[in-house]
């Protein structure tokens, strides 16, 4: 990970805590937002100390991002996106039911917003409706991988049948909030093995656990729902 501070930011004000914005620092900083996850296993969010648990995961999330060169992907904004949902809705003594309820369903909401706009943005693109996509990613360096790479070379049709699958399946995701839960579940289930899969092949794993985060909120809308399609 390239930091933002340089060798003469040794020589600021900043060199007490410098030693915080190196790569050990940094390191540290991820065990401590580790130690953090675990807290909140003991502590509910509706108790001031696991308030005051997710609110230093935030903070570890915000620092880790300011300190670095590289801007932060999809997963890291859905990831700040919901820690700072359930801070904003877990304020102590401010707190209520509905406000709670109000925190889920943004939750739910931008995770459908968030296929949505991927699959509109594929279904405009040449190389996605062709079918040639996924392929083209699984041959780069950075998220490639060579025996992947290899089989779609080999079968261009389950290429396109990738490609289509993800786009349709994108698109369409909001439907899950308002089918029933027997057909709703297919959506989870599919998004589960969407970046599973995405993890395994081209390292994409914080996309993995930012999106599963965001399942149970979808299930509460879905059953929340005054009416369904059929």
């Amino acid at each position: 990970m390239q930091l933002k501070w340089s060798k003469q930011n040794e020589k600021s004000f900043f060199k007490p805590i410098f030693k915080l914005f190196s790569a050990p620092g940094l390191a540290a900083l991820f065990i401590i937002r580790c130690l953090l996850i675990i807290g909140l296993l003991f502590f509910p969010l509706q108790s001031t100390t696991g308030w005051v648990l997710i609110s230093l995961l935030g903070v570890s999330l915000l620092t880790a991002s300011l300190v670095t060169y590289y801007g932060s992907d999809g997963s890291d904004q859905m990831s700040m996106l919901i820690i700072i949902t359930l801070i904003l809705c877990n304020l102590p003594a401010f707190t209520t039911g509905k406000l709670r309820d109000i925190g889920i369903w943004f939750i739910g909401l931008q995770a459908c917003l968030s296929y949505t706009v991927a699959g509109i943005a594929k279904l405009v693109s040449a190389e996605w409706r062709s079918g040639t996509a996924i392929k083209d990613v699984f041959s780069t360096k950075t998220y490639g991988s060579k025996k992947a790479s290899l089989l779609l070379q080999k079968y261009p049709s389950a290429n396109r049948f990738l490609c289509w699958n993800v786009i349709v399946m994108e698109t369409i995701f909001p439907l899950c909030l308002i089918l029933p839960w027997q057909y709703a579940i297919v959506f989870l289930i599919w998004g589960f093995i969407f970046h599973f899969f995405t993890a395994l092949i081209m390292g994409l794993n914080s996309f993995f656990w930012a999106f599963m985060a965001t399942y149970p909120a979808i299930y509460f809308i879905n059953h929340q729902m005054p009416w369904h399609l059929f």
